[in-house]
């Protein structure tokens, strides 16, 4: 998977709300953020609680050719870590197929 023009792996979490990316690999991948419109207070890939402080909205994923957009919640962590949520494999229609290890989405 693609994020601008970095090559990523993942964390696909079904149980996740929203989709998370540590403040250090936002920093390392020069992306750009604003504060969100609402406080959201969740926990952390740490397990702590922690105020998602930051947003990018829109942001460019592209997985094999397709280009889709995800809006990202930015937490601090000392991780670097992306991990994928609900938000977006709801709206990608996302389906896994982990007897072949595939992914099937609709763009």
């Amino acid at each position: 998977m693609k994020l601008g023009c970095y090559q990523l792996q993942v964390l696909w979490d079904t149980g996740a709300q929203i989709s998370v990316c540590t403040k250090p690999l936002a920093v390392k991948l020069g992306l750009k953020w604003e504060k969100p419109k609402d406080d959201l207070q969740m926990v952390t890939i740490n397990g702590q609680k922690s105020l998602a402080v930051r947003i990018i909205e829109n942001a460019n994923l592209r997985i094999l050719d397709a280009q889709v957009l995800i809006n990202i919640h930015i937490v601090d962590s000392n991780k670097e870590e992306l991990l994928i949520g609900s938000n977006w494999l709801v709206k990608y229609k996302v389906d896994f197929i982990l007897s072949k290890n595939k992914l099937k989405f609709q763009a």
